[in-house]
């Protein structure tokens, strides 16, 4: 069978920052991050789009076993989910948690864990309902 089918699946998480650059005074903070450089932090509800691609097994019709995907990525959100992503996630005090990092840091945790011959084909970070983040090798 020819590689030529997706699953997409979504999953969330709540979690919260603060977009903050010591390099920048309070100002710049303020005016570049605006409400993100609450020194307290603030929240969101994550939703997380993820796409998987592959080739369909002929023995069980999927791409991938749908329990063990869900296993794989919850134990990755697990992590994240209900902390402080920049004190409470080593990665993070080193790396802004910004949406586009966080979807990065996904990626990054996730492609490495499917298992082959799927693949992670895709994945959109939605931190609100207005805005989200896509990560996708090679865009």
């Amino acid at each position: 069978m020819k590689d030529n089918c997706t699953l997409t699946k979504v999953y969330s998480f709540s979690a919260a920052h603060r977009l903050h650059n010591e390099k920048f005074s309070d100002e710049e903070n303020r005016e570049i991050f605006g409400k993100c450089n609450n020194p307290n932090g603030h929240g969101h509800d994550y939703s997380l789009e993820l796409t998987i691609g592959g080739e369909v097994d002929e023995k069980t019709g999927m791409i991938i076993d749908i329990v063990k995907l869900d296993g794989i990525i919850n134990s990755v959100l697990d992590e994240l989910d209900h902390k402080r992503l920049d004190i409470e996630i080593e990665y993070f005090t080193k790396v802004r948690a910004s949406g586009e990092n966080i979807a990065e840091y996904l990626w990054d945790k996730i492609v490495v864990l499917i298992p082959k011959p799927a693949y992670l084909y895709h994945i959109r970070l939605w931190e609100t309902s207005e805005n989200f983040f896509d990560y996708k090798e090679g865009i």
